[in-house]
């Protein structure tokens, strides 16, 4: 199965945005799952984790771009990303941005091709 290296950018966006979010109160972050003492991190994080880290697969590219794909058309979660601060935005920027919207898109298009 083919790995990816992440470009630094988008390494960089995903670091960021987990400490971020890791700042911020349990309830106001985003990507998490469950409620109160078990609220464990979701697959945001997860993502985040492994851009951060520099190495992904084909799977996780392609989840990518559902996310991407599933997210990026949506014109009330656009508006609500332009509060930098806001989940949508923190989201969005654990899944690699704008950078990572593009790279994992080209992957697929590479792949499939």
């Amino acid at each position: 199965m083919p790995v990816y290296t992440v470009p630094k950018n988008i390494q960089r966006t995903a670091q960021r945005a987990i400490e971020y979010n890791n700042s911020l109160p349990i309830a106001q972050r985003a990507s998490y799952e469950g409620t109160g003492k078990d609220r464990k991190p979701g697959t945001g994080m997860r993502t985040a984790r492994r851009l951060s880290r520099g190495k992904i697969d084909l799977p996780q590219a392609k989840l990518m771009s559902a996310w991407f794909a599933r997210h990026g058309e949506s014109e009330k979660e656009a508006k609500a990303r332009q509060d930098r601060t806001s989940k949508a935005a923190i989201a969005w920027a654990l899944w690699g941005g704008n950078a990572g919207r593009r790279w994992v898109n080209s992957i697929i298009r590479r792949e499939d091709g």
